[in-house]
């Protein structure tokens, strides 16, 4: 999980055998392509979309905080849908492949730069030693980017996705360099563009799983209010300010929580949970923000507002489908 180094492998030669015949030659070690970072931004790090099945060990999913712009920006390049790729916090993010790449940048207000500026959500065909840059706005907490064949750091617990609070993996910095997959894509499959998603203010939730202990009301004032997100937010929650919702009295056994889930503690304020969320909480759980539109919730940048829309499990799953659809749709395939 920590950035790769590629040192220059030593010409290591074999001496004469006993027969006094030369052995044949070590072939030379095949080192991957790397991509080499020149600027990092104010902090990046390697991201796929989860670590899963550890819960119980404590260990949290973690990967993008924003799943659908990285998933989109994986299949804008051919990636499979668990390629990592790097989320960018704070830009200029400037980097180049020591071999050609087909590149996508995604999430909030980005764009991306070669010889020209090009808007996000779109794959460029980049050469091999072609400075690349990923730019953003003011209203970007996250940007994305993948290139084809993805980042190939060593999987841990089945994933290459960063934990910092654990020591899984690391920020990346100016002079890293990260191995880069087997790539299938070329020339002719870029110019593919994706529909950006709509980052504005709005995100469906459903009810629960603890709605009923709340007092009567709660759920449609959480409903009907519109909430400002709070400076302390970041990739473990978004925290909300705005009008209090009562918490239910006496204590909840503590349970096993998800992305999504909004927590409301003592206080009042709600708390949805991101992608380094805890594995397990013991405040209740009033909704519960649908996966297609966690990035929706995780890219609002302190002083905005939010507002969430309830939805039911259907309607949730028929979200998930028609997002799996649009991927499949523009992801090139092998």
């Amino acid at each position: 999980m920590a950035p790769h180094r590629t040192d220059r492998p030593r010409d290591v030669r074999c001496g004469r055998g006993r027969t006094g015949a030369h052995p044949r030659r070590r072939p030379p070690a095949v080192r991957p392509a790397v991509i080499r970072i020149s600027e990092s931004g104010v902090r990046s790090t390697v991201q796929d979309r989860g670590r899963f099945g550890h819960l119980r060990s404590g260990v949290p999913p973690a990967g993008a905080a924003d799943p659908h712009a990285l998933a989109a920006a994986n299949a804008l390049v051919g990636n499979r849908a668990d390629a990592a790729g790097i989320e960018i916090i704070g830009t200029p993010f400037r980097f180049t492949c020591d071999d050609s790449r087909l590149v996508a940048v995604t999430g909030r207000d980005v764009s991306l730069a070669t010889r020209t500026r090009l808007d996000g959500w779109g794959s460029v065909f980049v050469r091999a030693g072609q400075m690349v840059t990923v730019h953003s706005g003011e209203r970007t907490r996250f940007a994305y980017l993948a290139l084809s064949g993805g980042i190939a750091t060593p999987a841990v617990l089945g994933s290459r996705a960063t934990y910092l609070p654990a020591g899984l993996g690391a920020p990346l910095r100016a002079g890293d360099t990260l191995p880069l997959g087997e790539a299938d894509a070329g020339p002719e499959d870029a110019g593919r563009l994706i529909a950006p998603t709509t980052y504005d203010g709005r995100a469906r939730a459903m009810a629960g799983p603890h709605d009923d202990r709340f007092e009567a009301g709660a759920l449609e004032r959480f409903f009907a209010a519109t909430y400002v997100i709070d400076a302390a937010s970041d990739r473990q929650g978004t925290r909300l300010g705005g009008a209090p919702i009562a918490s239910p009295a006496g204590e909840l056994q503590s349970c096993g929580v998800v992305a999504g889930a909004v927590q409301v503690p003592r206080g009042g304020a709600p708390i949805v949970l991101l992608a380094d969320h805890q594995t397990t909480g013991g405040y209740p759980v009033i909704a519960t923000v649908i996966a297609v539109d966690l990035g929706k919730v995780a890219q609002r940048m302190p002083g905005e507002s939010l507002r969430f829309y309830r939805v039911e499990r259907d309607e949730a799953l028929d979200a998930l489908r028609a997002e799996r659809r649009a991927l499949d749709g523009v992801r090139i395939s092998a």
